[in-house]
Order: C-alpha cells, then sequence, then structure tokens
C-alpha cells in the first residue's frame, strides 16, 4: 500500500477548468452562446481564467473585450506583486 499525497502536493489537473467550461455551455445550452474561452497560466502562477458570454446578441468586440480585460488584470497583479518584491531592501 502507497502513501497517497494530499491534496496540497498533488500536481492541479489542468484539464479540469476544461471539462467544467465544456459543462457550463450544456448546462446552459438553452441560454444562447456568446463565447468561452480557458485559459491557464503555468503552475503556481496565478488561477485560471474562465469566461463565459451567454449572449447570443453579444459580438465578437464585447466577447475579446471581456477576455482582454480579465487578462490585464490578471497582468496588473502580477505587476504589482513584482513591484512588491522589488521594493524590499531598497532605500
Amino acid at each position: 500500500m502507497g502513501i497517497a499525497m494530499s491534496e496540497e502536493l498533488q500536481a492541479p489537473n489542468n484539464a479540469e477548468p476544461f471539462k467544467k467550461m465544456a459543462q457550463r455551455i450544456e448546462h446552459n445550452a438553452d441560454a444562447g452562446f456568446g463565447g468561452a474561452c480557458v485559459i491557464i497560466p503555468p503552475a503556481q502562477s496565478g488561477d485560471p481564467i474562465e469566461v463565459l458570454l451567454l449572449d447570443n446578441a453579444a459580438d465578437p468586440a464585447t466577447f475579446y473585450s471581456t477576455v482582454s480585460t480579465r487578462l490585464q488584470l490578471a497582468l496588473d497583479k502580477i505587476g504589482e506583486l513584482k513591484a512588491q518584491q522589488g521594493a524590499f531592501g531598497r532605500r
């Protein structure tokens, strides 16, 4: 009998957010579909970005703007963390 790794130590299942998105799309099939996006960053570098628009009338600009905004927020967070890390030890 082997020792099971605790859930904290196990590598993340990168396919899981895609499976969840597929389920969300199927579950909301009657609500319309305006676009979907799942972005998985490299290990331990942030949370996945998941976007599902349920507006049939949504144009591509709205969809891509939503995705772009979510990406920009993630980039801003990374920039803030790097700035904080770089500030230590400075006078």
